[in-house]
């Protein structure tokens, strides 16, 4: 059993099992994965609250045999989404999460992308109720840049529009 260390950004959870959950994590050090969580839906589980949906932690991943990956420790260094946030940006956020989760491969390690969608989540929280919509197509168009679709966006979406995530 290997075991990893690395900042994450909680993209998605799903509940599995009577009382595990699996998280979408993008990592610094290895891109996105799947890993899972056990116990952490009972009530005194010490890990839940380091691993909610916007939360920038550290991890601790144990690879198990098969490949599968666990989370054995999470400390929250904080939301990336501030206390007090209204439906509009709680939406942005969540629009955002979903986009990168379907965008992203498992694990693909890029530097450039981390920093891009951190920054992006961390920007996010200052954008006014009525320009949530220019800052997601923003924020899709640079990320699919990066991505090496290239920087004409509508040109982007012909080719990704199989995916409806554009």
């Amino acid at each position: 059993m290997t075991t990893y260390q690395t900042n994450a950004i909680i993209l998605k959870r799903e509940n599995i099992f009577e009382a595990d959950r699996a998280y979408h994590l993008y990592t610094e050090d290895f891109g996105k994965v799947r890993a899972v969580a056990g116990s952490v839906r009972k009530i005194n589980a010490k890990l839940t609250g380091h691993l909610e949906p916007f939360n920038f932690a550290w991890v601790e991943l144990m690879s198990k045999k098969g490949g599968n990956l666990f989370i054995t420790t999470a400390l929250s260094h904080g939301s990336l989404l501030k206390s007090g946030a209204g439906p509009n940006q709680i939406a942005l956020f969540t629009k955002m999460s979903e986009f990168a989760y379907l965008m992203l491969k498992e694990p693909q390690k890029d530097d450039k992308l981390w920093n891009f969608i951190f920054e992006n989540f961390l920007k996010a929280n200052d954008v006014k109720t009525g320009a949530a919509d220019d800052f997601l197509r923003e924020f899709k168009s640079g990320f699919v840049e990066i991505m090496g679709f290239g920087d004409n966006f509508e040109r982007a979406r012909y080719y990704l529009s199989d995916f409806e995530v554009l």
